[in-house]
């Protein structure tokens, strides 16, 4: 980041925690099922909105911005007055909405604007691609629709290509079941002093959604149907959106994500040809995802869409995100990847792409067992080491926080470090922590496995030109609101040498 603090937006102590209350409240729906909360938008209109041409307020599940770059970032949000019904309540045409990036949270400094539409083939999802912002800057955005404005979004650009970075502060999440508890762990993300966020997999569960949910909320049956047509995934969608504090915390900063398994169903296998019912299962999955999240990958083709993709921070750190399914046929076959051979081939020979400190992978399940051997993680792990390059792996998953040295030769405990793993806990999968202590027990019995953790949570980590501070922070439980947060555990990694240090 920029060391010239007359380039960022005044966003610590009550300033922050003001437009955060701003950003969340103005979004949130109350009860689900139930009437609508009014919007705050005080900060933008100084009076409050009316209710125009809609049914309620359109702009139910919040705002969003991802995939940074030097000069562009992607602004997202979704036209539907009426979230939990097929069709958000919408008409079957086009809808016109403007949107505007200032310097300020107040707008008297506009940057760029411009008007798009958001679509019933689309679900009404707006994907904005703002082109021409200055690299290494925050900035804020909003959407108007009709006479209702949206909530303020908080966004920024990377530094650009080369550039100097002393900083760079990223989390990391994954496995968000809505129905299993609430996501108090994004409420403190949310709060927390971060530049880009990674969303690991399992946005949404897929299933069937019986019995009693967090809070007793009433969820329409439609809502609670296991999802197999793209309707059924766009309902998931919203109900997941219409989290407060997961609206609260894409609205902090930007995010960058890919998928695991639940975005289509439980352990599929995309390399594998289940048949036509399968595969219009994963092209209605990969649809809704799409117009969900605010990503920069092309919307899919069917069942196939490439998410895979590499950006830099500057001379700091190389970023590649990973997909772990759609290519996957086998887990431990010696010549077949997991990856699949064009992105395994892929990564690979990319790992140079950028001359930068840092490198790093991240994908949403691991590329091999914690202590079983994997062939292509063996590949991967010596194609780094052929190139003198420590990895730091980012992944999700296994609703545990499993932090480790990466071996060369996994479960070889003497073969070389090649580099280190983060594997983070759910925000709610599996409900409250803090696990079974002999599950936790056995991980750590692995010489290479540094930490282990059962709660929920996520991982803070900020890379400098000399050594990564990693912080695993915790919430006491999921499945009442309002838990507490510690830190439960400091990580640090030596630039010059590879290898976990607990802090």
């Amino acid at each position: 980041m920029s060391n010239d603090e007359s380039e960022r937006p005044a966003m610590q102590g009550s300033s922050r925690r003001n437009f955060l209350i701003v950003s969340s409240a103005a979004v949130a729906a109350t009860a689900v099922g139930g009437a609508t909360a009014t919007p705050a938008l005080a900060a933008t209109t100084g009076t409050s909105p009316g209710i125009g041409n809609f049914s309620s307020y359109p702009f139910s599940l919040g705002v969003a911005s991802g995939d940074p770059l030097p000069d562009s970032v992607i602004l997202w949000t979704r036209i539907a007055p009426e979230p939990l019904v097929i069709g958000s309540g919408m008409p079957n045409r086009p809808v016109p909405v403007h949107w505007q990036v200032a310097d300020d949270e107040g707008f008297t400094r506009i940057v760029v604007e411009g008007e798009t539409f958001a679509r019933t083939e689309n679900n009404h999802a707006v994907h904005v691609d703002v082109r021409g912002l200055r690299p290494d800057r925050w900035y804020f955005y909003r959407f108007r629709c009709g006479s209702e404005l949206s909530p303020v979004g908080r966004t920024r650009t990377l530094p650009a290509p080369g550039a100097p970075v002393s900083s760079f502060t990223v989390t990391h999440i994954s496995c968000q079941n809505w129905a299993v508890g609430y996501f108090t762990a994004l409420k403190y993300m949310a709060e927390d002093n971060i530049d880009l966020a990674f969303h690991l997999g399992d946005y949404i569960y897929e299933g069937a959604i019986n019995g009693a949910v967090r809070g007793g909320a009433y969820v329409p049956d439609t809502v609670r149907a296991a999802c197999r047509s793209v309707d059924e995934y766009r309902l998931r969608y919203s109900l997941y959106k219409t989290d407060p504090d997961l609206q609260a915390a894409h609205a902090a900063y930007p995010w960058a994500i890919v998928w695991d398994d639940h975005e289509v169903s439980n352990d599929y296998a995309g390399g594998v040809d289940h048949g036509p019912a399968q595969l219009a299962r994963r092209a209605a999955g990969y649809k809704a995802w799409w117009e969900n999240t605010p990503t920069r990958v092309d919307p899919p083709v069917g069942p196939d869409e490439r998410i895979y993709r590499r950006f830099a921070v500057g001379n700091l750190v190389q970023f590649d995100m990973l997909d772990s399914r759609e290519y996957r046929t086998a887990d431990n076959d010696p010549l077949i990847s997991k990856l699949g051979d064009e992105q395994e081939t892929w990564l690979i020979d990319g790992i140079n792409a950028y001359d930068t400190t840092w490198n790093v992978a991240a994908v949403g399940q691991q590329l091999g067992g914690v202590n079983a051997n994997s062939p292509t993680r063996n590949r991967i792990y010596k194609a780094y080491y052929d190139r003198g390059v420590a990895p730091v792996i980012l992944a999700g998953d296994l609703h545990w926080t499993i932090v480790s040295d990466a071996l060369l030769a996994i479960p070889d405990a003497s073969s070389p470090i090649v580099g280190e793993q983060f594997i983070v806990t759910s925000v709610t999968s599996t409900g409250d922590g803090p696990g079974s202590q002999a599950t936790k027990n056995g991980w750590l019995k692995n010489p290479w496995v540094k930490y282990v953790d059962g709660y929920r949570g996520y991982i803070r980590s900020t890379f400098t030109p000399t050594g990564v501070h990693s912080t695993q922070r915790d919430v006491q439980f999921v499945t009442r609101p309002n838990a507490p947060v510690w830190d439960a555990q400091n990580f640090f990694i030596d630039a010059k040498k590879p290898g976990i240090q607990l802090a």
